[in-house]
């Protein structure tokens, strides 16, 4: 078993030995090294070229093989470029790539090696890289021991590219500056002896190009530089296309794009078409186009590749079609016209390539009178049909392909005009009848035929006049083509008139009208009505004829001012009663007149209305001249003189306006129109239609006021020129009388003024006397007080009333309810009521006078309500004394007064006695017993209700003397 197992594993040791070997042989027979490598430089394109070889037996097979590429510059640089290159091997070719560097080629040694790996479907178990190639050297400039810029002489770029330049000095390390356009560049240090800048998105600066230097240790001397020349990029060719006339040659646009800012002297870019059928290639001489010359065999399928490029950019563009769906056909020669007659023609044309490969679609238009009429045909000729008579035509034509659409020819053009042939219609006929002696002056007018209806050319017109009545006659007389009009005398009897137009092949239908002198003669009784003019022209409406007319004509002359008056009319139908009549000869200010007559159904036309009227009135060419006459304090008339007339050139005359401004300013009358202005100026403005009236009334005028007038001709265009007069109103003719009255008036009361004045003291003595001063009274002097005489204080005792005077009002509110007695305190402004006795026996030595009194003749019912009365008691010590009798001498009349309604009367202060003997100096009086009284103070009297003072008194009190109203005397 031990022997076994030993053999067991010797034998797998084997066949695992035998394999390897094996797999070994097979993966060194897929596996080509590189035999042979090279490398050259192509400056003008900055191209290295690689050229390798590998084993011939790979080239007998015909693999397919990947080479990968590494790519550094110097010897301890990183690789700059790592490049997989896949191509097949064809027997005898070298295999080569190239490579463009950023980095000029000449700037330092590149570096290359190479490996491969089959990549073939045939040997899917078979991929493995060889092993590396020697690194291949290529030399650069750097180690010449000279002084380069690389690139050299001039090199070509685009705009917003990057370009990069190196500076090679003469031994290593030296100091090198570098200089393009004064912008930074980016330096690195590529060798010793090589520097590297790059110069990011250059732009255009000039034609000549921009200047790079090197600049070596500072010194001037050795400097080294190259023109950058900029070019703008290379767009790619757009909306090509290609297309023939003919089938023999081919014509290819394109639109080349921008400018590249350079001339093509400088940089040309070069445009040239490759055919990929044939393999032909041309160079196109221009910039946009270029033609192809088809073979002679038939090729319909055309595969093109337009190449646009220059030093620096090469683009490309394809285009595949079918050459026969992009034909643009032509017309060869002149459009020929055959067989004209008066309504036909038929045209004829050629037209390449020729119809046996192609069809066709040609398009035919007519222009006549403004008008166009398409046609469409296959065929090369076409006849024209329903045509006018002796009318000139213009046709053009073209075609185009017609399975498959792609351009229409040019247009080709042709003029024909169609024969003659019978006027058609009938001329449009009118007239005008005018009497003269023993018959009428009759004007014959017609209108020429349009060229539709002439049918050729109008050589002469025939009128013929024949009688209605008993005698038949008949008179004929031509007119010459160029003529519009001829007229004729006739005599009283109705005429029938023809008229007809001939030309070479024949005569129109004569138009009929019949003259009557019965229908003029009838016409002179009718009034002319006015018309309004509209924008358009002049409106006109008129009364349907109730005869029935077989129409309507309006005459009128275009030039009513003029010899040659420019006579037209028009005709309307029976059911037409109105038109706007429009006219380029119309122009504003012309007064047009139009007649309108009806036609009945044997040609014979008589008038209905006149109408008169103006596209736009004018404003008349006068001045009126105005004057004043009798002019007054509120009126005035003027009167004016003008030469304003009814004249046909402006408008129609209707009357005067009258503006009228007040310089201080004012309202106008209803009589007036109110017209206000920016300026917040009014003008009244009067209207006068009576075109006669020179005079005019002006009412209603402000005395000594100043005014304007100004008088205008009016017509249905504006007023005409007018000239101002300036008024100024005269003074009120009662101003006079007035200052007569008035004067002595005033003069008389300015004296009685002075007059009162002078004696203002009597005057008010007598008529407002002063109430006198309790303390400049003479009663004081026959009392005696008792300390200061402003604080005595008068007893009631002391001071007998005069008189109490009661007056009835029924208008007085009730004082019952006020009779409460306020005493001591309770009155913050006690009132005192002293009564004095009546007679000049009743004072007593011993009296005095003292009372308070509120308001003067007031009534009870205006004094506060609630005021209360306090009485200050008498002195019970002293004694009545004669002053009693007063109460018998008056009880029957305060007997009478209890009748009275309380608050129906009131009590009013009357007047005021000084003691007897005091006032009148009575010799009896013993003044010397009198004692000083407490009052010595004059108070206002106060007014209080008769019942509410009769109940104050207490029954040993003074009697109160009353007095009725009628009794008193009242001051002046």
């Amino acid at each position: 078993m031990a022997l076994f197992l030993t053999l067991w594993t010797v034998f797998l040791l084997a066949l695992m030995h035998f394999s390897t070997c094996k797999s070994t042989e097979s993966s060194d027979y897929l596996v080509f090294p590189i035999e042979s490598l090279n490398t050259f430089i192509r400056s003008n394109e900055q191209c290295l070229d690689i050229e390798w070889t590998v084993n011939p037996h790979a080239y007998t097979l015909n693999l397919k093989m990947i080479f990968q590429i590494d790519i550094r510059r110097t010897t301890f640089s990183n690789i700059v470029e790592n490049k997989n290159y896949t191509t097949t091997l064809i027997p005898n070719e070298t295999l080569q790539w190239c490579w463009h560097s950023a980095l000029p080629l000449e700037c330092t040694s590149h570096l290359v090696r190479i490996r491969s790996m089959v990549d073939d479907e045939r040997f899917p178990e078979f991929k493995f890289w060889s092993s590396w190639s020697s690194w291949w050297k290529s030399e650069g400039k750097d180690s010449s021991g000279q002084y380069h810029i690389f690139p050299v002489d001039k090199i070509y770029v685009e705009e917003d590219s990057n370009v990069t330049f190196c500076c090679i000095s003469r031994t290593d390390n030296e100091k090198v500056d570098f200089s393009y356009e004064e912008r930074y560049s980016q330096r690195t240090k590529l060798s010793p002896r090589t520097t590297m800048f790059e110069v990011n998105n250059v732009s255009f600066v000039r034609r000549g190009g921009s200047n790079a230097f090197c600049k070596f240790n500072s010194d001037n001397s050795n400097i080294q530089g190259v023109v950058v020349y900029i070019t703008g990029v290379i767009e790619e060719p757009k909306n090509f296309s290609c297309q023939t006339r003919d089938l023999q040659t081919l014509n290819c646009t394109w639109d080349p794009g921008r400018d590249t800012f350079f001339p093509e002297k400088f940089i040309p870019t070069n445009y040239s078409l490759f055919e990929w059928f044939s393999q032909k290639k041309v160079n196109c001489v221009h910039r946009n186009w270029c033609t192809w010359q088809l073979t002679s065999d038939i090729q319909d399928m055309y595969n093109f590749t337009l190449t646009a490029e220059n030093e620096v950019r090469k683009r490309r563009v394809d285009i595949l079609f079918n050459v026969t769906q992009q034909v643009q056909p032509q017309l060869v020669g002149e459009i020929s016209i055959k067989h004209v007659s008066e309504t036909e023609a038929t045209l004829k044309w050629k037209i390449i390539p020729n119809q046996k490969r192609l069809s066709f679609l040609c398009q035919i238009e007519v222009y006549h009178d403004g008008k166009v009429i398409q046609y469409n045909t296959s065929r090369s000729q076409f006849t024209l049909r329903e045509l006018q008579p002796y009318t000139a035509y213009s046709t053009q034509v073209r075609c185009c392909t017609a399975n498959h659409f792609w351009k229409w020819s040019e247009w080709k053009s042709k003029n024909f005009t169609t024969k003659e042939d019978v006027p058609s219609g009938a001329l449009d006929v009118w007239r005008i009848v005018e009497p003269v002696s023993m018959g009428y002056n009759v004007k014959i007018f017609w209108k020429p035929l349009p060229t539709f209806q002439a049918n050729g050319k109008i050589q002469n017109y025939i009128i013929v006049m024949k009688t209605l009545g008993e005698v038949h006659r008949e008179d004929i007389f031509f007119s010459e083509s160029d003529s519009n009009s001829t007229e004729k005398i006739i005599d009283q009897q109705s005429y029938e008139i023809s008229v007809a137009a001939f030309n070479s092949v024949g005569s129109s239908t004569p138009s009929v009208i019949v003259v009557s002198g019965d229908t003029e003669n009838s016409a002179q009784n009718i009034t002319e009505e006015r018309v309004n003019g509209t924008n358009d022209g002049i409106y006109l409406s008129w009364k349907p004829d109730p005869a029935k007319a077989e129409g309507y004509i309006v005459d009128w002359c275009n030039y009513p001012q003029d010899a040659v008056c420019d006579f037209q009319w028009r005709k309307f139908g029976p059911n037409t009663t109105s038109a706007i009549i429009r006219s380029a000869a119309f122009q504003p200010g012309v007064r047009y007149n139009f007649r309108i007559y009806g036609l009945s159904t044997k040609h014979e036309a008589y008038l209905l209305e006149k109408k008169t009227g103006y596209t736009q009135e004018l404003a008349l060419d006068c001045k009126p001249i105005v004057t004043v006459e009798n002019l007054a304090s509120t009126s005035l008339t003027l009167n004016w003189k003008d030469n304003c007339i009814d004249e046909p050139q402006y408008g129609f005359f209707n009357g005067y306006h009258i503006y009228m401004k007040s310089e201080v300013g004012g309202s106008c009358d209803q009589e007036t129109e109110k017209q206000n202005f920016s300026d917040n100026i009014i003008v009244c403005k009067y209207t006068v239609p009576d075109t006669k009236q020179k005079t005019f009334n002006v009412k209603k005028l402000q005395p000594k006021s100043t005014y304007n007038f100004e008088v205008k001709a009016y017509t249905g265009g504006g007023d005409s020129l007018g000239s101002f007069i300036k008024v100024t109103t005269g003074t009120p003719e009662n101003s006079n009388l007035i200052m007569t009255i008035l004067f002595p008036m005033a003069f008389f009361s300015l004296l009685l003024i002075i007059g009162l004045n002078l004696k203002i003291q009597w005057v008010k003595e007598k008529c407002f006397p002063d109430i006198p001063d309790p303390y400049k009274s003479s009663v004081l002097s026959l009392m005696k007080f008792k300390g200061n005489i402003h604080q005595a204080t008068l007893n009631t005792s002391d001071c007998i009333p005069d008189a109490i005077e009661v007056v009835n009002k029924s208008e007085i509110s009730k004082m019952q309810g006020s009779r409460t007695l306020l005493m001591g305190n309770e009155i913050t402004k006690p009132a005192y009521l002293y009564l004095l006795p009546t007679g000049k026996d009743a004072l007593d030595s011993q009296t005095c006078i003292c009372f308070e009194n509120f308001t003067y003749r007031q009534d009870a019912s205006d004094s506060d309500s609630s005021r209360q009365i306090q009485m200050i008691p008498t002195d019970p010590t002293r004694s009545v004394g004669p002053a009693e009798h007063l109460l018998n001498a008056e009880k029957d009349y305060i007997g009478s007064l209890d009748n009275i309604p309380a608050g129906e009367a009131s009590l009013n202060y009357v007047s005021q006695l000084a003691p007897t003997g005091a006032i009148s100096g009575d010799k009896g009086s013993t003044s010397s017993n009198l004692e000083a009284a407490p009052c010595s103070e004059y108070k206002m009297q106060m007014v209080m209700s008769t019942g509410l003072a009769l109940s104050l008194l207490p029954e040993d009190d003074r009697p109160i003397s009353v007095t009725s109203l009628d009794q008193l005397e009242k001051p002046c």
